[in-house]
């Protein structure tokens, strides 16, 4: 039923949802963290691909969720990069090829494990169930990582600021206070 589409045609949706991802992705970067964003698009890579075992029969459907689904892998890989360079202080770039080398062996895993379900003899749409696991326990692994760097930072004991930054800081709480009409004005504002 996909060859009634046209092959190119379906190529040409699937790699503009490359391109459309990862630009979303470069887009969102600025505003959140790697870690928020490799978790969310997991986790809507996850749901593309369910929905894709479920939507296997439809032939629209599956296209739609096709598209999603290619777009939140490029969205993903650019978090990710970071995430390892972020982590590899002194030895950047092994941790650069490291990232390329963990691509292609979840590129290799990915194929092994849709292969077999077809070599089992399932559906094309159980392609889908293999890889939607995988993507659930990277998107796992993000989240422990997550938790596991909150608690090595509230380990860490916080550095007193300097007395510069703590008279910053009150200045901006009064002025904050006193334009939402909290506090009446005083004539001790100059000892700030």
């Amino acid at each position: 039923h996909v060859l009634l589409i046209g092959s190119i045609t379906i190529m040409m949706l699937v790699g503009l949802g490359m391109v459309l991802g990862n630009m979303l992705s470069g887009r969102i970067s600025g505003r959140y963290s790697p870690l928020r964003i490799a978790a969310v698009t997991d986790f809507i890579i996850v749901l593309a691909l369910l929905m894709l075992f479920f939507c296997g029969g439809m032939k629209t459907t599956s296209l739609i969720f096709a598209f999603i689904c290619c777009a939140g892998l490029f969205a993903l890989s650019a978090p990710l990069q970071i995430l390892l360079l972020q982590n590899a202080k002194g030895g950047e770039l092994l941790g650069a090829a490291g990232g390329q080398i963990a691509f292609n062996l979840g590129s290799a895993v990915g194929a092994y494990c849709g292969g077999m379900m077809l070599t089992l003899g399932l559906a094309y749409n159980y392609v889908a169930l293999p890889a939607a696991l995988l993507s659930f326990a990277a998107m796992s692994s993000l989240l422990l990582y997550g938790r596991y760097k909150r608690q090595q930072a509230a380990d860490t004991p916080v550095l007193a600021k300097p007395l510069g930054q703590i008279t910053v800081t009150v200045r901006v709480a009064y002025c904050r206070m006193r334009r939402e009409r909290l506090i009446r004005p005083t004539r001790f504002w100059h000892i700030l």
